[in-house]
């Protein structure tokens, strides 16, 4: 079976409903949010990144306090990185994991999931406390 294969089957037990974008990567809604599972075509054997694409738009001018708000997000959440992505228009987030077996592999995917899905609110949370 190929990593891409178990991750999908994976998900699907986790009650997922995954599909395969243009780029090979894996797809799927959670909490109504747009989540990727990137590197299941990586040489790297038992490595997974999850990814939370463009969560929030950055407003113009608030370049500074983003960036403030995305280092202590990922000094916060442990194992997550949270950061402007390429547009330097939009935050995004990840979470990159190793796993041993299918088994860790459903474990590490939902405490990532977990961990992703507090992002966005304590995103919009400090940017909100940053100004008081």
């Amino acid at each position: 079976m190929t990593k891409k294969d178990l991750v999908v089957k994976t998900l699907e037990s986790m009650g997922y409903k995954p599909k395969i974008d243009n780029d090979g990567d894996v797809m799927f809604h959670y909490q109504m949010k747009l989540i990727y599972i990137l590197g299941t075509q990586m040489e790297e054997k038992n490595y997974l990144v999850v990814m939370f694409p463009q969560f929030c738009k950055i407003k113009e001018g608030e370049e500074i306090k983003t960036l403030t708000v995305c280092n202590k997000l990922s000094r916060d959440i442990t194992l997550t990185k949270v950061y402007i992505d390429n547009t330097l228009e939009n935050v995004s987030a990840s979470c990159e994991f190793f796993y041993c077996d299918e088994e860790c592999l459903a474990m590490q995917l939902d405490e990532s999931l977990r961990r992703i899905g507090q992002i966005r609110s304590t995103y919009k949370k400090l940017m909100t406390e940053f100004d008081e």
